[in-house]
């Protein structure tokens, strides 16, 4: 009944520009979730710290300092860096409408938040209309198909998450 990025309840939504310190801040948050026991249980630590920063592309340079200091001194070759495939930490996220913002997401094969389902499995259903006298393959030598493929894409776990909603 919450939203995924709820302060008072799930405690991982910052305002806090993106720094150091704000790293920090959000790597802790998500290092200090409550893990789900029984009721009556004491709930250890995820202890899982982030792993990802989701930025917008105006905040892509400084995430990759952030997570990379001595890539600080190596802004001047940053084309040169991207075609050595380095900085995959630093997520560039298109649909982030305000250039401020971002995220921080643990590394999903310790703690996966995200979850990819498909409905009946990896195939997709095929359906052909491949019937001799079916007018579209007697008139026009057209095969008609249908596919369908059922995904499903939802936010499983809150605790491996962090945003930052920078006024």
């Amino acid at each position: 009944s919450y939203n995924v990025f709820e302060a008072a309840h799930h405690a991982n939504l910052g305002t806090t520009a993106l720094s150091q310190a704000a790293w920090e801040a959000a790597s802790k948050a998500i290092y200090t979730q409550p893990l789900k026991v029984a009721s009556g249980g004491t709930a250890p630590r995820q202890a899982v710290d982030a792993r990802y920063c989701i930025v917008p592309r105006d905040l892509r340079l400084t995430a990759a300092q952030i997570l990379y200091p001595s890539f600080a001194h190596e802004a001047n070759i940053f084309s040169e860096n991207l075609q050595r495939g380095q900085m995959g930490d630093v997520i560039t996220c298109p649909e982030f409408s305000d250039a401020n913002d971002w995220a921080a997401a643990a590394d999903p094969r310790l703690a996966p938040a995200i979850f990819l389902a498909e409905r009946f499995g990896v195939m997709p259903e095929i359906f052909i209309a491949d019937a001799p006298t079916s007018g579209a393959l007697f008139t026009n030598d057209e095969l008609r198909m249908k596919v369908r493929h059922w995904v499903s894409v939802f936010v499983a776990d809150h605790r491996p998450l962090f945003k930052a909603n920078v006024a």
